[in-house]
């Protein structure tokens, strides 16, 4: 009978990750802990542009819209620079070209989602950049955030332009269900953005 009972148990779990594979799953980012650069940029004028390039097919569950994740991520910049002056630009301008006289950085977000095993791979958008190397694997939730940033520099005639690729994965076994997910997104998330403000800072030192 325990035997019975083991096996029955296993196979619920087996078949509730099959099924929960099959979806991409999108929560909002939790509240992160913001260490302000005060004083940093200070009256620096930077043009900010999103693009959300991911893929989410009709299976996907999302909690959280492409709007909300980017108006999170914007106020976390603007959190954590507050002594700069953001323009906030469109997504329909991030392919032209950057203003010739101040900072623009654009974001391009490949990935934030969740998903069951490879599955993931599915969400994955185009937005510059190689994340085609990335493992992802199965028999776990995996958690994904990855963008494309790209600086340019163009105060007192600098002329710097760079681009980052930061992609963070983490991958869990399915104790918890949906809680490990949100877990493992959270996770990437808050590392990916902690690489990103690295990334800038050094840029614009």
């Amino acid at each position: 009978m325990k035997y019975t009972l083991i096996v029955l148990v296993l196979y619920i779990l087996t078949s509730v990750s099959h099924l929960s594979g099959q979806k991409l799953y999108v929560w909002c980012p939790s509240e992160q802990t913001i260490v302000p650069r005060n004083g940093f940029l200070k009256n620096d004028t930077i043009d900010l542009v999103f693009f959300d390039g991911r893929v989410l097919n009709e299976k996907s569950r999302i909690e959280c819209t492409s709007e909300n994740v980017i108006n999170q991520l914007q106020n976390f910049l603007f959190d954590s620079y507050p002594s700069a002056v953001f323009n906030s630009v469109s997504s329909e301008s991030y392919f032209d070209d950057p203003n010739s006289k101040r900072i623009t950085i654009k974001i391009g977000i490949s990935a934030y989602h969740a998903a069951f095993g490879t599955d993931i791979k599915l969400g994955i958008g185009s937005v510059g950049g190689d994340f085609s190397f990335m493992v992802f694997p199965e028999g776990k939730w995996n958690g994904l955030t990855a963008y494309f940033i790209k600086i340019y520099d163009y105060r007192d005639n600098r002329e710097i332009n760079k681009s980052k690729e930061i992609s963070k994965i983490s991958s869990k076994f399915n104790i918890w269900g949906y809680k490990t997910a949100i877990d493992c997104l959270s996770k990437t998330y808050s590392d990916a953005n902690q690489e990103m403000l690295f990334f800038i800072d050094n840029t614009l030192m």
